[in-house]
């Protein structure tokens, strides 16, 4: 997706406004598709409301998998709606493609190298690097622990469960021995208690950025 100057769309938790760039796929008898795979965004203010998107080229990998029994040719079909705003207005959007396929031996496209580059960057888990959760008033409290992976009081943090988090507020961690803790004032509309949260962390040295996941216990 390529924004013009001074336009920017959506991420997974839009923030106070706006809306996710979503995508319905049309498949044959056979295929499957994952979701689309969403790089870390950047944080802006449209007027007085903050939000987390993208602004200028950004690409959206995905995932799709023939039936192992595939021969011949297959049309594969995605409808992709969005919501694009700039300081002054929004413009919803919504465009079906196209895109023919046909069983034989791999042969790299000419986009390949940035679709890998593209897929490389995208938020992943690190292992042993823990987050953790607890509601305390109207903020939550935050704790990532296990996490010799630099400076993370210099990391920008993007909520990506929406609703829960106050987007206006940008999160801070500092360091306390051998963890990293933050909080978070609870957004307008969380239902309590909060269940789960991620967070996606970059910036910093984190390369690609760190996706966290914190679910309350049963």
């Amino acid at each position: 997706m390529t924004h013009d100057e001074g336009w920017h769309s959506y991420w997974i938790n839009p923030g106070e406004a706006g809306m996710p760039t979503t995508a319905k796929w049309k498949l044959p008898p056979g295929w499957k598709c994952g979701g689309l795979e969403l790089p870390a965004p950047i944080r802006f203010l449209t007027g007085e409301l903050a939000g987390y998107g993208y602004q200028g080229t950004v690409l959206f990998p995905v995932t799709l998998t023939p039936p192992a029994d595939f021969t011949g040719g297959a049309r594969l079909s995605v409808t992709l709606t969005w919501l694009a705003c700039s300081g002054d207005a929004c413009v919803s959007g919504q465009q079906e493609l196209h895109l023919d396929l046909r069983a034989g031996p791999h042969a790299a496209a000419e986009d390949e190298a940035v679709i890998r580059k593209a897929r490389e960057t995208l938020p992943k888990a690190r292992d042993g690097v823990r987050l953790e959760a607890s509601e305390n008033g109207d903020n939550l409290s935050l704790a990532i622990t296990k996490a010799p992976i630099g400076d993370l009081a210099a990391c920008h943090v993007f909520p990506a469960t929406p609703e829960v988090i106050d987007p206006k507020v940008e999160i801070r961690f500092r360091k306390d021995g051998t963890r990293w803790l933050a909080y978070a004032p609870l957004g307008d509309f969380v239902k309590k208690p909060v269940k789960r949260l991620e967070l996606v962390l970059k910036g910093a040295g984190l390369d690609p950025p760190l996706h966290l996941t914190w679910s309350a216990p049963p």
